[in-house]
């Protein structure tokens, strides 16, 4: 019968395609697992250089706030030795006369003075490492959603892969199924003499099989329908991961901006600072 004969061949290139299919994405999954790999590699980097960096935080913020602290004790020193100053000169035999005593506290205010320049060097220093450091955990952290981005990526991705991979897998299978019970309804039509019953059992299951093919057709369609929805889905997420670190990215330069605006201003204020106990009362 043509019919029985177009449908093995049909089912036949039905097989081939599956096959190729199978065969095709076998490959794209096993590259995919390697790109996963990969992804889940630079993100275990990203988080130990993240980890690494915030470690380093609780010293760096201790050796500042000690900094701050040893400063703010020589103005302390530097107030109270100021409030004690003696008279520059004294009344002796008559006459003015240079005070001792006012030199000897001079030379403690330059003591202290260069104590506290020096306390505030390293206090800007120290400050300046920790903002340094700050700076390299947004980056470090930027640096680990980008990476925990591209592996759910990834990971969507090699799962689609071997949904897809699954699903040919089944019409492959289905399909050589087909093609044996096609070859099996030829034979009993062909055989000889003509067995009635045979033929009706054959034209019957043949029947069904047609409703069979439409119901798998529906199916197949459904099916197509979900994949687009999530794979619509998917394409949606990724843009706003995209967006949301192309906004992340786009902040960082005004934040350190702002941070050596403000050190800039700290530094400008203890220089007054600096001055005026310089001067003099």
């Amino acid at each position: 019968m043509p019919y029985l004969q177009n449908e093995q061949t049909r089912t036949q290139a039905e097989i081939q395609r599956a096959e190729a299919d199978v065969a095709n994405l076998t490959s794209q999954v096993a590259a995919q697992q390697q790109v996963l790999a990969n992804a889940q590699a630079q993100v275990n980097a990203a988080r130990g250089k993240l980890a690494d960096a915030q470690a380093q935080r609780p010293g760096l913020e201790a050796a500042a706030a000690a900094a701050d602290q040893r400063v703010a004790g020589l103005d302390s020193q530097i107030t109270q030795h100021l409030a004690d100053e003696p008279d520059r000169v004294i009344t002796g035999n008559g006459k003015p006369v240079p005070n001792p005593e006012w030199k000897l506290w001079k030379k403690r205010l330059d003591e202290l003075t260069k104590q506290r320049d020096g306390a505030q060097a390293n206090a800007s220093l120290a400050h300046s490492r920790l903002n340094d450091l700050n700076a390299a955990i947004a980056r470090a952290t930027v640096e680990l959603q980008t990476a925990q981005a591209q592996a759910a990526q990834a990971t969507a991705t090699l799962e689609q892969l071997n949904q897809a991979l699954a699903a040919a897998r089944d019409r492959a299978v289905a399909a050589h199924q087909r093609l044996d019970d096609l070859r099996g309804l030829s034979a009993e039509i062909d055989r000889e003499p003509l067995d009635r019953p045979a033929l009706e059992k054959a034209a019957a299951e043949l029947s069904a099989r047609v409703i069979e093919l439409e119901d798998a057709y529906n199916a197949a369609r459904v099916a197509s329908a979900k994949a687009d929805a999530v794979l619509a889905s998917l394409i949606a997420r990724r843009d706003q991961l995209t967006a949301a670190l192309a906004d992340v990215n786009n902040q960082l330069p005004t934040a350190n901006e702002q941070v050596g605006v403000a050190d800039s201003a700290a530094a400008a204020l203890a220089q007054q600072i600096d001055d005026q106990i310089s001067g003099g009362p």
